[in-house]
């Protein structure tokens, strides 16, 4: 699998040492790219293959991988923390409702038009954009009003 050797490369190219846990992680991901994944199915993975890695190990390595750039955390409502796959991803903007939960990818345009005023107003450019929007969907947003006027 081309991709898995390309994120390898790049890994030890960071100066990481590919132990089997960061291996094993490494394919995960790459299988579950289009998922939003809890820590407990992380966890299950890897313990059922390398039955003598431990959870610090597991979280160690995540937290190394988010640095990196290669998975990002999102903090569901509802579901709790996930991480998904976004290496070789170009946008990752979410806009999730705090009521009701729903999540819906954002608008490259717009993220577009926020890397350029980064760019104008701080000198600040090649942003790799990765946010998270929590507010209130117009449903739910029409349900708070609508029971505030009663």
């Amino acid at each position: 699998m081309k991709k898995h050797k390309e994120l390898v490369s790049f890994l030890k190219s960071k100066g990481l040492r590919m132990t089997p846990s960061k291996e094993k992680l490494v394919q995960f991901f790459l299988y579950n790219q289009a998922r939003h994944i809890p820590i407990k199915e992380i966890q299950d993975q890897l313990i059922s293959t390398l039955p003598d890695v431990d959870r610090t190990t597991i979280y160690r390595n995540i937290e190394k991988f988010i640095s990196l750039g290669l998975i990002q955390e999102l903090d569901l409502p509802k579901k709790g923390k996930v991480y998904q796959f976004v290496f070789d991803k170009k946008v990752q903007h979410y806009y999730i409702c705090k009521s009701c939960g729903k999540m819906n990818k954002g608008n490259e345009d717009l993220f577009k038009k926020i890397e350029k005023a980064l760019k104008d107003i701080h000198d600040f450019s090649k942003a790799n954009l990765s946010v998270l929007f929590y507010g209130f969907c117009s449903k739910c947003e029409n349900t708070f009003e609508n029971e505030a006027n009663l």
